[in-house]
């Protein structure tokens, strides 16, 4: 009887190992191929890269269909399907992703005039139903399947290295791969890398950060310690270089937030200080090399200037490494004294909180007296920043105010529900604003260039709030899951920096697939069944 017993369980593990190792296999091809994937360079570097995420997926779906039929597991778990026991085994995210796969598709359904489109998503940037359908599969099979191991993050980041160093030089002009070679001159500066447009590449640099910084942080091993602290010092480099404004939502989001759980501990206190100290560094560095060689590099003309131009950069900077070193002082002489705690007092994290909560509200005051108060002229000098008019943001502020007309006063109470289409957003504005009606910004906007708003006008209200859902249910999960496995926070706060750049970024298929794929690793449950045997043994 025994003998029996553990033979299943032996099959129960060796199937569980299988399916494991078929998702590690897809989780690498996402993670360490797809960035590096191009076909005709930046000519076709959306529809190669959809393309080929979707072949991986489907191949992906198709063998983990095929191998729970020829092991029986498939037949075993449909026999033996319990509604209630599914249901208990089901999270709020999960439920929010089918709310907002429902939603795209009962939006598709009620799209009378463009299903096609509204299906593939070729009028926009391939986020029809078809690409929504494959990014539900495989969060669930992720979810359920994939065991998260450090070494797929520094496979991630080891992947990075190229894609940063690639668009370092291009920041220098020196295109080593010839991407741009039959580009027009006025369109060169706009892309970057393995990645085309430069923001979706900011949004893919922005993850290597969070990523490498919160590992740097956490880690013990001083050899693994440094290979994240120069993989932070790359990637900010990268993402600076990258010239997108959106980037310093991201950074914003990374440093703001991420102490409010790494200031729990000392290590976590002195570590974000040398992260802080070394990102400004890189800024100061930064400029100085656009003073040195301007006629090489591309310059950048962004929220940048407000950084490095300001007076007190060098103190700052100076003042940021003198508490960094005494710190590290402190511990060392911390780790001579056993008795040393390694933790703090709660004060700061509520300190850093109301920090966060005054930044929050000094910005939302600015922007209330720039545009609602009427005192724009206050802020001259940051004007392109809080002032909100057609032009702001590169003319985010032209469709998002557009954007907005549509959806309160074009659309039936079912459209606002569940939206025009599946990225559909172009077809809107081609209806309703017309080129000649566009006051002379004679330009096609297939996104705008918000993803929240984007799902409000295309999906509805539903689609937008089960969207919302499942990130924020994402996050709150992988909260949870911190404590169990540290190296969750690292993707956590990789999410949270996409939320936040979200605001003024679009979704596409370039990024998203990465996205997706970490934020289904970050909340996955399933636990290294090897590491639980060890402990069992012990």
């Amino acid at each position: 009887m025994a003998n029996r017993i553990k033979k299943k369980e032996d099959t129960k593990s060796s199937y569980q190992d299988n399916v494991a190792l078929i998702m590690g296999a897809f989780t690498l091809a996402v993670l360490c191929v797809f960035p590096l994937v191009f076909q005709d360079f930046y000519f076709n570097i959306l529809e190669t890269k959809y393309q080929f995420y979707c072949i991986i997926a489907i191949a992906a779906l198709v063998i983990m269909g095929g191998y729970g039929l020829a092991s029986g597991k498939m037949i075993e778990w449909f026999g033996k399907f319990d509604f209630k026991t599914w249901r208990k085994g089901m999270s709020v995210g999960d439920w929010a992703m089918i709310a907002f796969w429902l939603s795209n598709v009962i939006s598709w359904i009620l799209c009378k005039d463009w299903k096609w489109e509204a299906f593939w998503g070729t009028s926009g940037r391939y986020n029809g139903v078809f690409l929504m359908t494959i990014y539900m599969a495989i969060y669930f099979l992720v979810t359920r399947f994939f065991k998260l191991k450090r070494w797929y993050l520094d496979a991630f980041l080891a992947v990075g290295i190229f894609v940063c160093v690639f668009g370092i030089t291009d920041y220098f002009q020196m295109d080593i791969l010839g991407f741009k070679v039959n580009m027009m001159d006025d369109q060169k500066a706009s892309y970057t890398s393995t990645f085309g447009n430069i923001n979706t590449y900011t949004i893919y640099v922005a993850v290597l950060l969070a990523i490498s910084m919160i590992l740097y942080v956490q880690e013990e091993n001083q050899k693994r310690m440094f290979w994240y602290y120069g993989n932070m010092v790359l990637s900010t480099f990268a993402l600076i270089m990258g010239a997108s404004d959106n980037a310093y939502l991201s950074v914003a989001a990374i440093f703001g937030l991420s102490p409010l759980w790494l200031f729990k501990t000392k290590t976590g206190i002195r570590r974000c200080m040398i992260s802080l100290a070394s990102f400004l560094t890189v800024i100061f560095c930064i400029d100085k090399i656009n003073e040195a060689y301007s006629t090489s590099v591309l310059g950048i003309n962004s929220a940048f200037d407000l950084i490095a131009g300001h007076k007190f950069l060098p103190i700052v900077i100076a003042a940021l490494w003198i508490v960094s070193i005494i710190l590290v002082f402190l511990a060392v002489k911390d780790k001579a004294n056993r008795y040393a705690k390694e933790e703090v007092n709660k004060g700061i994290i509520y300190a850093w909180t109301g920090v966060i909560v005054i930044a929050c509200a000094a910005a939302a005051f600015v922007l209330y007296d720039a545009n609602i108060a009427g005192h724009a002229d206050k802020y001259s000098a940051i004007s392109n920043y809080v002032v909100f008019n057609d032009s702001w943001g590169t003319h985010r502020g032209y469709i998002w105010k557009r954007a907005m007309d549509i959806f309160a006063n074009k659309l039936t109470p079912l459209q606002k529900i569940f939206g025009y289409g599946p990225d559909t957003f172009a077809l809107i504005m081609q209806y309703y604003f017309p080129p000649e009606q566009q006051g002379g910004i004679i330009k096609i906007f297939d996104s705008v260039h918000n993803e929240y708003l984007h799902y409000l006008l295309t999906l509805g209200v539903a689609g937008m709030v089960s969207y919302l859902v499942f990130m924020v249910a994402s996050v709150a999960a992988m909260m949870k899951k911190v404590k169990e496995e540290p190296i969750t926070m690292a993707i956590m706060i990789a999410i949270l920096a996409y939320m936040i750049q979200a605001v003024v970024n679009i979704n596409l298929p370039v990024a998203m697939p990465i996205v997706m794929q970490l934020l289904a690793m970050g909340v996955g449950r399933k636990k290294d069944i090897s590491k639980e045997k060890e402990k069992t043994e012990e």
